[in-house]
């Protein structure tokens, strides 16, 4: 009868030592999780992503998943974006423009999808590979699209708005286009 005793008190004692472990497992990994945000939002390791090996990947799993979002109240980027402009020639004389900047969303309706997509586009703004290779598949699908086109151009420009210091109404806003291309089949 003593050893039930015993083992009853055994086991009270364990099951409030694994609660009190887990609670400071739990405190450690909300102040954890905590501190990676803080550290997200304030920008502390900007300086050390871009300069390394990670920084493509880094870009690439951000734009993926919207995890790491630069555009809030803190951020440098704030004042900067970038659009894809697109023109078809038809056969006709006629010419078609698609602009981002003015509601063309690549035919995404989902607007978590059209925020992925801003994020690709702000992080291949540097690597040219990725601006062919979106280059070419914006060609296919607009001559998919459109029959009788012969020609398409496709660039991508960097929307630079001035500065709060510098800003009054009617400030120009300067676009300075980064990527451009065209396709022709003639």
């Amino acid at each position: 009868m003593a050893a039930r005793g015993e083992d009853g008190l055994l086991r009270q004692a364990l099951s409030h030592y694994i609660r009190l472990r887990m609670k400071k497992l739990i405190y450690f990994l909300a102040f954890f999780h905590l501190s990676v945000i803080a550290v997200v939002i304030f920008h502390g390791l900007d300086s050390v992503v871009h300069k390394g090996w990670w920084e493509k990947p880094l870009a690439f799993i951000c734009s993926i998943n919207y995890s790491i979002w630069q555009y809030g109240f803190f951020s440098p980027d704030v004042g900067k974006s970038s659009e894809v402009k697109i023109r078809v020639f038809e056969d006709g004389g006629s010419v078609k423009e698609y602009s981002t900047l003015n509601g063309f969303d690549f035919y995404t309706h989902h607007p978590e999808s059209l925020n992925r997509f801003y994020g690709f586009k702000h992080h291949t703004a540097t690597d040219t590979v990725f601006q062919d290779l979106c280059a070419r598949s914006v060609a296919t699908r607009m001559l998919n699209i459109h029959q009788d086109a012969w020609r398409v151009d496709y660039t991508m420009r960097s929307i630079h708005y001035p500065r709060i210091s510098q800003f009054k109404p009617g400030a120009p806003v300067d676009t300075v286009a980064f990527y451009l291309t065209t396709f022709q089949l003639r």
